[in-house]
């Protein structure tokens, strides 16, 4: 529908806007999270809750400022005329974004996720529907257009969200100063791993376009969403299992650490395998039927991110355990020095070898930290990384009887 040079000012818009946004968990999410498990009483959650509110509120005050001032000089530094303007509407959504958030948050720490669902679907879907109409109707749309439909969404998705978290009180009576200050002095660690997880991960996508142009960070792109779909169980199970390791320590000690890293890692990779390897084989088959032969440059880009995806399980949950155990300093070092890594790797390897080498240098720089956070869980946590192998194996039976038990069922049985 849109020439690479609009994809390519698209692709950098959501990953500087992702940045933004993930921003949000490593200060608010993580730390609101990690207090209300280890409150004690009702009126400390509440607490929480508040102060949560408050600390949201005045970091997207000040991210919307950096917007307003940065729009213009980010539009001219990648040649892209229409992002400040997509920017600017964004300052709308981020706003908006506070209550969606702060009640996705509520209901994460209580390990309720049908609000989630419901809210991240209003907030989502109509920009995929919005599309497709406009697609099928052969009517011209503009980024402009997309960020719009991106903002009323939003709004919408947070009185949906609301309807789940209407038993809480938003604002508590009694303000705790003192807990506002804890909370930033552990959030400003897992603030900047977020940031750095993210900044990782749009590094390559952000030095193609200023090395190269937008039509190459438009023929990147592809493998990135694919890659992204593929990654969709890392994310589900980490949500899942971040409230639960305090408490796994609390209750096992290190052995229920243990427990939850193997058992989370495994589970994911056994999730993540069968979708891999018809990507891999099919690359080809897969970019040019869903992005046109005109992005057939993405295909062996693919096949490279995939590799890199079968890493990111180990190093996003040494990140879950490390952080929900109040050690974030770990992981926010680990990602300033892949984030440092990364960017050398990849202009010397883009200089060499075109796009591949974004890839490739992205690749090396897992495989680094991957070798180096598995050390340190072994020293901290006696954790095994070779068990999960055998684990990931344990999964596959599980399922492979459970779908019998319930085909038995169905022919009563």
């Amino acid at each position: 529908m849109m020439t690479e040079e609009e994809n390519g000012t698209w692709a950098l818009f959501i990953t500087i806007t992702t940045v933004m946004e993930l921003t949000r968990n490593g200060l608010i999410r993580n730390p609101m999270i990690t207090f209300i498990a280890s409150s004690t009483s009702q009126s400390e959650k509440y607490s929480v809750i508040t102060a949560s509110l408050i600390m949201h509120t005045i970091v997207v005050a000040i991210m919307s400022l950096a917007v307003l001032f940065g729009a213009v000089p980010m539009a001219k530094f990648w040649h892209a005329p229409q992002l400040d303007m997509l920017f600017y509407i964004y300052i709308l959504r981020g706003f908006a974004l506070i209550p969606c958030y702060h009640f996705e948050y509520i209901q994460h720490s209580r390990a309720d996720f049908k609000g989630v669902f419901w809210g991240n679907s209003v907030r989502l879907a109509p920009l995929g529907i919005y599309t497709m109409i406009v697609y099928f109707l052969n009517k011209p749309t503009t980024l402009v257009e997309l960020a719009i439909v991106q903002l009323i969404s939003t709004i919408a998705s947070a009185f949906v969200e609301y309807q789940y978290v209407k038993d809480v009180p938003l604002f508590y009576k009694k303000f705790d100063r003192n807990l506002v200050r804890k909370m930033l002095s552990f959030g400003k660690y897992t603030l900047g791993t977020s940031i750095s997880s993210n900044v990782v991960r749009s590094t390559d996508s952000w030095m193609i376009g200023r090395m190269i142009n937008l039509e190459a960070v438009a023929s990147y792109n592809p493998a990135l969403r694919i890659a992204n779909l593929v990654e969709v169980p890392t994310l589900a199970i980490t949500n899942l299992v971040f409230p639960q390791v305090s408490r796994k320590m609390r209750e096992r000690g290190i052995e229920g650490v243990q427990d939850v890293y193997i058992q989370s890692v495994s589970l994911i990779l056994a999730l993540m395998l069968p979708m891999m390897i018809p990507f891999y084989v099919l690359s080809d088959f897969i970019i040019e039927t869903i992005f046109t032969s005109k992005y057939l440059d993405a295909a062996p880009i693919l096949r490279i991110t995939i590799f890199f995806m079968l890493i990111l399980p180990f190093n996003r949950q040494f990140g879950t355990v490390v952080d929900a155990l109040k050690r974030p300093k770990l992981n926010f070092y680990l990602l300033v020095m892949m984030g440092i890594l990364n960017v050398i790797l990849i202009y010397f390897l883009v200089k060499s070898m075109g796009l591949k080498g974004a890839a490739y240098g992205t690749l090396i720089s897992y495989l680094i930290i991957l070798v180096i956070n598995q050390v340190i869980l072994n020293r901290l946590y006696k954790i095994n990384t070779f068990k999960v192998f055998p684990a990931i194996w344990g999964w596959y039976k599980m399922g492979w009887d459970f779908g019998w038990r319930q085909f038995y069922k169905i022919i009563g049985r």
